[in-house]
């Protein structure tokens, strides 16, 4: 393991100073990549091994697009809601180039979910910890990271991003609970 990505992992302060520095696009790119293509790959391998091997490459493509999509508009979300709140001093590119850093949990966390892909049912439970464990390590890295590029404080970067999971839902989740609430009262 690189000491940059050692450095973003473990001692998250010093690491994403390091990186808002340089502009690292294409590293980020790579490690995005890697991260959610190895771990959604070991599960895909392991789920549909009697698919084809194209079959199994398109679900890892598929999955990689649709989550690159959303965390490059996740990032401008973010983006947006600071420059609202007021914090002028990050840029757009900067986070970006540290969102592919952010999904570094997920590579870590590889062996974890091969294991429970060996295991039997309880192996769903390990694998929905190791999930639940790299989205949490996430969270923290996307706080630490914007904290390094728009120079914040630890707590504003936290209710920043606890916000922007609030606007999510009430986007894309509470349309849905309407809908199904009122179609469930229409018919009982």
């Amino acid at each position: 393991m690189r000491r940059k990505t050692f450095d973003v992992l473990f001692s998250t302060r010093d690491g994403m100073e390091m990186l808002v520095k340089e502009k690292c696009l294409w590293r980020s790119l790579w490690y995005f990549t890697m991260s959610v293509g190895l771990f959604c790959g070991v599960i895909t391998n392991q789920f549909f091994l009697e698919q084809p091997l194209s079959v199994r490459f398109g679900i890892i493509a598929v999955v990689l697009v649709i989550t690159g999509v959303c965390l490059l508009m996740y990032g401008f979300l973010l983006h947006g809601i600071l420059c609202t709140m007021g914090a002028l001093a990050g840029d757009a590119v900067g986070l970006i180039c540290l969102l592919g850093y952010t999904t570094l949990p997920f590579l870590m966390l590889t062996p974890v979910a091969l294991l429970s892909t060996k295991m039997s049912f309880t192996g769903i439970f390990v694998l929905a910890a190791a999930i639940l464990a790299g989205l949490l390590w996430m969270m923290y890295l996307l706080v630490r990271s914007l904290q390094s590029v728009y120079l914040i404080d630890f707590k504003r970067a936290l209710a920043t991003v606890l916000f922007s999971f609030l606007l999510i839902y009430t986007a894309l989740v509470l349309p849905f609970q309407f809908l199904f609430k009122l179609l469930m009262l229409k018919f009982s």
